[in-house]
């Protein structure tokens, strides 16, 4: 017992140095997923060390090594001398992110229905039987029925997905939505339609769509570079030009923002990044922003980007939970 116990300290260390070998990663996973403790354990280290991640690159790395060193000659406890290591050395060679630890999206069959369901801070793609592709953002559901083939091609979506619909004119392919009706022969396009927001749109990348509202049966044709955008409570709707780029980076992990409304933008937020937003402040309700990060940015990191470019402060409050405070340039 005693040996397992200081092999899995070795193994963190050489995890949090960045120097485990697949084989060591595989045993590490299977150490995260041994039991809910232990999860708990490394996601709470895990948001440690984003909040730590401040200070010089070469500073770190020679801190971490130093820390690696005291741990070979003292032997410590490993909880205690992971949470001393990650306060002071913030280690930068992190190989794996918590995503990859502890399995998140989930694929359940209910009543002749398969349900892919992707929790807040992840994403996930899914390859549907005629070959079409779906990439599924944080926060999103899709069910499709056992008897999906090429034949019979329908879903339906709760949440953000690209869509790469294979090409078959004779079988259309339908996306179902809360408030309208997607229905295509072939084509690449970005829906959001999350169940608890009144908005919700469609942005064409390539060929053609044609978009119908539940309500009216009112019917629309859309464009390459074309976003039609629909207020579900009043039933007003939009049609615009569209930066196909903005609308459909958070597939490839970057997140682009073009005077967002700050409301929309810590929704946006919450979910990407599986944490909590607060905000008192009137003044930020019509707040924008405008902005680009990438997914490997931790929560701090954009926070701190916030707090340097924009009247956007920030304070935490409990874990993963923080307040955004409107920072007045008096």
């Amino acid at each position: 017992m005693k040996e397992d116990f200081n092999d899995t300290e070795n193994l963190i260390v050489r995890h949090f140095n960045g120097e485990c070998s697949e084989v060591e990663t595989a045993t590490l996973l299977a150490w995260v997923n041994e039991s809910e403790q232990n999860k708990k354990e490394y996601i709470a280290l895990k948001d440690l060390w984003d909040s730590s991640r401040k200070m010089a690159d070469y500073t770190e790395i020679q801190l971490a090594k130093f820390y690696k060193e005291q741990y070979f000659r003292s032997r410590k406890s490993r909880m205690v001398f992971i949470r001393s290591a990650i306060a002071v050395a913030a280690v930068l060679l992190l190989a794996l992110v918590i995503n990859i630890f502890v399995p998140t999206t989930s694929e359940k069959s209910m009543d002749g229905y398969q349900v892919v369901t992707v929790p807040l801070g992840s994403r996930s793609k899914v390859t549907l039987a005629d070959g079409s592709e779906i990439n599924l953002n944080s926060g999103s559901e899709l069910t499709y029925a056992n008897s999906f083939t090429s034949q019979n091609r329908s879903v339906t979506l709760s949440g953000e997905a690209f869509f790469h619909v294979k090409s078959d004119a004779g079988h259309p392919f339908l996306v179902k939505t809360k408030n309208f009706d997607i229905r295509v022969t072939g084509t690449s396009f970005n829906v959001c339609a999350y169940g608890e927001d009144v908005l919700g749109s469609t942005t064409l990348a390539e060929g053609k769509v044609k978009l119908q509202l539940n309500k009216s049966n009112q019917e629309f044709v859309l464009k390459p570079g074309e976003k039609f955008m629909l207020d579900g409570n009043a039933q007003k709707y939009s049609l615009v030009n569209a930066d196909v780029e903005q609308e459909t980076a958070w597939k490839n992990g970057e997140f682009i923002f073009k005077s967002i409304r700050f409301s929309d933008l810590t929704k946006r937020l919450e979910r990407w990044y599986d944490v909590k937003l607060t905000c008192s402040d009137a003044r930020l309700m019509n707040y924008t922003y405008t902005g680009r990060f990438k997914n490997q940015e931790t929560i701090w990191q954009v926070l701190d980007a916030l707090r340097l470019t924009s009247s956007i402060d920030y304070k935490r409050t409990s874990f993963r939970e923080f307040n955004i405070i409107y920072k007045s340039n008096n």
